[in-house]
């Protein structure tokens, strides 16, 4: 990976971090040993493991795939993405996260205003 992505990547992190702090969750930040020691990008919503995306080219599927490798144990995985061209950001998520008797192997993909509704309820 190229300084530029590492760049944009960082960037798209802490748009993220500040976007959950203004919506109460304080104690999130950028996950700064994910590079050395692997595991997700934000930090401080546990259980929930975040992973964030901010690329030019969208491939959830693919970025699913890391998101639920990252979420080891009891932590829900939890994928944030920009819309490029636009100033949305969307979450994927487990179906199990908007009600315990779903699936935790089906995905939904909801508004990040929706998700902020969602984490309130999970985390503690």
């Amino acid at each position: 990976m190229g300084a530029m992505q590492r760049t944009k990547g960082r960037a798209g992190e802490q748009k993220v971090v500040n976007l959950l702090k203004e919506h109460g969750f304080t104690t999130t930040r950028r996950n700064l040993s994910q590079t050395r020691d692997s595991g997700y990008d934000i930090t401080g919503l546990e259980p929930l493991a975040i992973e964030v995306k901010d690329h030019k080219r969208l491939t959830p599927s693919q970025w699913w795939q890391q998101t639920t490798a990252n979420a080891t144990g009891y932590l829900i995985p939890v994928l944030i993405y920009h819309i490029p061209h636009t100033s949305r950001w969307e979450v994927r998520l487990p179906l199990s996260m908007i009600n315990s008797e779903l699936s935790e192997t089906r995905t939904a993909t909801v508004a990040f205003e929706d998700f902020i509704c969602l984490a309130r309820e999970v985390v503690q």
